[in-house]
Order: structure tokens, then C-alpha cells, then sequence
């Protein structure tokens, strides 16, 4: 401070007038920012460009699930949204004893990728055997009386799944008792020893409970999803899935 006062005043004034223009561009350059940023674009450092923005939105089961795009981690808490440049991503969510759920997304600009409803499901769910006479006689009801089906109606020709007219998917090995998993975001089936699920793009299918038999079973859905019911040989059996 003692040097400062003992400068001239013009090399004072000078080294004022140096500091404030710093700071008066630093905060014109963090100004602009925001400005872009607020409306809806952003930076490509890579190509110096400004670039329109979109966003991806996620809401997930379990909600304190780890978020990974292109491999690096963005978030441990649902729902998550996110805004980034125009570009193909891949997004993972996972959770530790839980099946891993990807998908690829392209993310456009102006406008909101939005996955809702996404469960992950228990890699290794706790089995437990049912006597409920009441659940057991709910298990092995005809189809139609147990769940009447929304729109969206599901068909099966033994290989291939379809909702109303859109193909889900195609297998090699025979499916059977094809059902919705609640909310209609995934569906439920029979493949030779295993109930399986798949979500409705045709993608993550995952085995929920292995039976002792290939014969065709019965099985149904707890009303909130986190249960399947299901019967495997002379036994009924109950798999906490999430």
C-alpha cells in the first residue's frame, strides 16, 4: 500500500483503470454466458461454435440410482434432467444387486428427451413360497379376468411381441403368457425356463425368476410391481423383483 501511494498519480491512475476494465470484462464475458445459457444454448468448445441446446429427462426406480452418460457419472437421484449439445448419447442407471438399464438417445435441439417409468430390477430377488389361497386362485385365473388389458394391447405369435400394430421384438427361441408389467412400459413373458422382461422398445431384457420346468406357467404382477407371482411346478412362488 506504502508503494502504491508513493507511485506517481498518472502510473496510479493507469494501473486503476487496468484493473477495472479486468474486471468489468470478466464480468461482461460471465454476462453473456448466463444470457446464452438462458436461452438455451451453449458453448462448443470443441468446434467454437454456439450451439442450440437440448435436454434429456429421466425419472428412475430406485430413485438414489447412478446416471452415467458415455460412461462418465452425472447423478444419483431421480427424476434427472440435463441439458447438452445435439449429439448421440448413451445412458446407463445403476444400482448396486440391481440389472443395469442403457439406451441410447440423440438429443435434438429445442426439444426434451424425455424416459419416464424406468425400473431396474433386482438382479437376485429374495423367493418365497405362497399359501394365500386367495393370491394362489389370483395366479392361476384366466388372463382376461385378472388384468383387463388397456390400450396398447399385446399380441404374441409364439416369436414376436407387438403392441397394436408396432413390433416390439423378435426372438429365435419360443415365448409364451406375454403380459404388461404395471405402468405398460415393460412387458412380462415366458421363454423356455425363465419369466423374462423387456421394455416396450424392445430393449433390457432381463431374467426376473428361473422355473423348474419349460412348461408354460401362469404368473402376475404385484399392483405396484415391486412382486411377481408365480407358479413353478406343484408351488407358488413370490420374487420381490425391485
Amino acid at each position: 500500500m506504502h508503494q502504491f501511494r508513493n507511485k506517481p498519480r498518472e502510473l496510479r491512475l493507469k494501473e486503476i483503470i487496468i484493473c477495472q476494465s479486468i474486471v468489468g470484462l470478466f464480468i461482461l464475458i460471465i454476462t453473456v454466458y448466463l444470457i446464452i445459457f438462458g436461452f438455451g444454448y451453449k458453448i462448443d468448445l470443441k468446434n467454437m461454435k454456439i450451439i442450440h441446446t437440448g435436454i434429456i429427462y429421466l425419472a428412475y426406480t430406485p430413485k438414489n440410482s447412478e446416471v452415467f452418460i458415455n460412461g462418465e457419472l452425472k447423478n444419483s437421484g431421480s427424476p434427472f434432467d440435463i441439458i447438452l449439445l445435439p449429439n448421440s448419447y448413451f445412458l446407463e442407471i445403476k444400482q448396486n444387486g440391481y440389472n443395469t438399464w442403457s439406451q441410447s438417445i440423440n438429443v435434438v435441439a429445442d426439444k426434451v428427451a424425455s424416459i419416464k417409468n424406468i425400473v431396474l430390477f433386482k438382479q437376485n430377488p429374495e423367493i418365497s413360497l405362497i399359501t394365500d389361497t386367495g393370491l394362489i386362485a389370483s395366479i392361476d385365473a384366466p388372463y382376461d379376468t385378472r388384468v383387463k388389458n388397456p390400450v396398447g394391447d399385446l399380441t404374441s405369435n409364439g416369436y414376436e411381441i407387438w403392441a397394436d400394430d408396432n413390433l416390439v421384438t423378435r426372438f429365435s427361441k419360443q415365448i409364451s403368457n406375454v403380459i404388461w408389467y404395471p405402468g405398460m412400459e415393460y412387458i412380462a413373458f415366458q421363454q423356455d425356463k425363465e419369466i423374462r422382461i423387456i421394455d416396450k422398445g424392445g430393449k433390457n431384457d432381463i431374467v426376473l425368476a428361473e422355473l423348474n420346468s419349460a412348461e408354460p406357467t401362469k404368473f402376475i404382477f404385484s399392483w405396484d410391481g415391486s412382486s411377481l407371482l408365480y407358479r413353478d411346478g406343484a408351488e407358488y412362488k413370490r420374487a420381490q423383483i425391485n
